[in-house]
């Protein structure tokens, strides 16, 4: 008889760990089956014991020990992984089961048996740990991989290549797999059931070295002889969970690769500012010398939006666009115009009063939409709509005008100017999944002389160069009041600008900004040198680890709760404030902010606070933004 201690894999049991019995010897690492508050729940086993050496803790337990329902499959997860997934726990001040249920596939999860058994603990190859940086276009970076695969290949070494979403996994096959298309091996969850667990287990089985091209969650793929692990376009927020328990994947790659005793490579145009500085003191190498000089081949050019006197109707098309739209409708050439916004306008404002208009149950600001005829206000937080025929809610005028330049209004003003252009504007409300909106990319791309309009979901689904392509409105992205702002909108425009082959545009109302003048000379060191500047100024990453702690109900509830939290890590300096939108579908939101020594972190007492907090609190570490 043995006791047995598991890790329950499931979100919302607070428990590190659970203890149980069982007649049968289970190995460390096996996948079993638990009954916890009447369910059955699987689990994993991370100790055991003979019951004649624990049974001064059996006595002293203060619950009854259960019996283990049953084995699901022996060896499931070797001791590396095993570590991994407890050190990032803490990490992220979360349980080891909300991170293994949250990060490993879940119909891998629910249909292992014994036919994907791993390999023997002692055959994993374990090699110097090194954490490697490559910062360079995409061109270079994706050369310097297929060189360096070829090289692990030679080695009888298999690649992890990982990267953020299921269409950079296409683009990234077209360019890796030529002359090894039988040894490359794709997954992703929007597999069908037999397809991936047939492709899970052809990673596992084959015993020439393979290139696993995956995202994030397929890291836990336990084949014994990957030598390094690539994070490509590490600079992309994908690389976040946003549901519990919050985890940066990147953080778990580079726990996994030390664990595992192998390389870790992260790969981007434009690296974050905090891997950058981390490269300076030494974390990390550089497999090849880091590239601060984005060299740009095709025209490229700034133009200044006219000055809205009130005289005349605002449009979104400059001159300079003007002569581009018409150049490329003579040359029957593609054009992309990207926009940060969607609808006709993003801000509706009273003339009377100048109060913004905002939805009713969010406060987040509504948008103006037209479809055909008719004009509708929309949240694109909650999805609340109404009639766009309303009054101000603050002094009840019928004076409301919308403002700031969406994505509709491109299409309006671009239809009266160039009557017959075929037009595709893509959006979440124009195609709301994934084979819509690659079936509207696919007839924009072999229409000539069209136009596409679209945010970052167009440019995510653009897996070729266009010949125009212009950044029509993003001023708006830097009203945004989040530190990692400048570099979200520079590694953006840096990926729109290398999609470009002829001709690449900005249309801004501030010329002064110094984030043109580093895109336009590609001076990307300058651009971290002030960055970091700032940062370490206003002590931000990477000179602080912060803590979001975020708490969200009614008004009153919350303050008093906020209250609470403030008190409990009085001795870390808590920061308390409403969150950027203060109010979503009715409940009010806000947040504590702790900033606590990297160097420090994870702190022993802070994580207990943190633990011990119920689930009505989310809790993040090394938040994507503070807002």
């Amino acid at each position: 008889m043995f006791i047995i201690d598991v890790i329950p894999i499931a979100r919302g049991i607070l428990r590190e760990k659970l203890t149980y019995f069982s007649a049968k010897d289970i190995p460390l690492g096996s996948l079993v089956e638990i009954p916890v508050r009447k369910k059955i729940v699987k689990a994993l086993v991370i100790d055991k014991k003979p019951l004649k050496d624990a049974k001064s803790q059996i006595k002293s337990a203060d619950f009854s020990v259960k019996k283990i329902n049953s084995i699901k499959m022996e060896r499931f997860l070797p001791s590396p992984f095993i570590e991994t997934i407890k050190e990032v726990a803490n990490f992220f001040a979360s349980t080891s089961g909300a991170v293994l249920g949250s990060s490993f596939p879940k119909t891998i999860l629910e249909n292992l048996d014994d036919e994907f058994k791993i390999s023997p603990e002692s055959e994993f190859l374990k090699n110097s740990h090194e954490k490697l940086l490559i910062q360079a276009s995409d061109e270079e970076r994706f050369s310097t991989y297929k060189s360096l695969i070829r090289e692990e290949f030679a080695k009888d070494s298999s690649v992890l290549f990982i990267v953020p979403t299921l269409e950079d996994i296409k683009t990234s096959r077209e360019f890796l797999e030529k002359g090894i298309e039988n040894y490359t091996i794709c997954l992703n969850s929007s597999l069908k059931k037999k397809e991936l667990l047939n492709l899970w287990g052809m990673a596992l089985k084959e015993e020439h070295p393979v290139l696993v091209i995956a995202t994030p969650q397929f890291m836990y793929l336990p084949r014994a002889d990957f030598s390094i692990i690539i994070i490509e376009k590490e600079n992309s927020s994908a690389y976040k969970q946003l549901l519990r328990p919050f985890l940066d994947m990147r953080v778990f790659a580079e726990i996994l690769s030390k664990k595992r005793g192998i390389k870790l490579l992260f790969g981007d145009t434009l690296l974050r500012t905090e891997t950058l500085f981390r490269e300076k003191n030494l974390e990390f190498a550089d497999l090849t010398p880091l590239k601060f000089r984005a060299i740009f081949a095709a025209n490229q050019s700034l133009t200044i939006f006219k000055k809205n006197t009130g005289k005349e109707k605002f449009s979104p098309l400059t001159p300079e666009l003007i002569e581009l739209l018409n150049e490329a409708q003579k040359n029957k050439t593609l054009t992309f115009i990207y926009g940060s916004r969607k609808g006709l306008n993003p801000l509706i404002q009273c003339q009377d009063c100048g109060e913004s208009f905002k939805c009713p149950n969010c406060a987040a600001p509504i948008t103006l939409h037209e479809v055909g005829k008719e004009r509708f206000l929309l949240c694109h937080k909650c999805n609340h709509m109404e009639n766009a025929k309303v009054k101000c809610r603050n002094c009840d005028s019928w004076r409301l005008q919308g403002t700031g330049i969406g994505l509709e209004l491109f299409e309006v003003e671009i239809k009266k100017s160039f009557p017959g252009v075929p037009i595709f504007l893509l959006d979440k409300e124009t195609e709301k999944t994934g084979k819509q909106a690659r079936a509207k990319i696919a007839e924009f791309l072999k229409t000539p002389g069209a136009i596409l309009i679209g945010g970052e979901m167009a440019l995510l689904y653009l897996d070729r160069k266009i010949d125009n392509i212009v950044c029509g409105a993003i001023d708006s992205l830097f009203s945004i009041p989040d530190f990692r702002i400048n570099e979200k909108i520079l590694s953006l425009l840096l990926r729109l600008r290398s999609k470009t082959s002829k001709n690449f545009l900005i249309q801004t109302r501030h010329a002064d900004l110094k984030i043109w003048q580093y895109l336009l000379e590609g001076n990307l060191i300058d651009f971290y040198r002030e960055e970091i500047g700032l940062r370490e100024t206003l002590d931000y990453p990477p000179f602080k680890i912060l803590i979001k702690i975020t708490i969200r109900g009614k008004q009153e509830a919350v303050e008093r709760e906020t209250e609470k939290v403030v008190e409990l890590f009085k001795e870390n300096a808590p920061l308390a404030y409403p969150s950027f939108i203060s109010k979503v579908r009715g409940q009010h939101m806000m947040n504590v902010l702790l900033k606590m020594p990297p160097t420090n972190w994870p702190d022993k007492s802070v994580i207990q606070k943190l633990n011990a907090l119920s689930l009505k609190f989310m809790v993040k570490v090394d938040p994507e933004n503070i807002l």
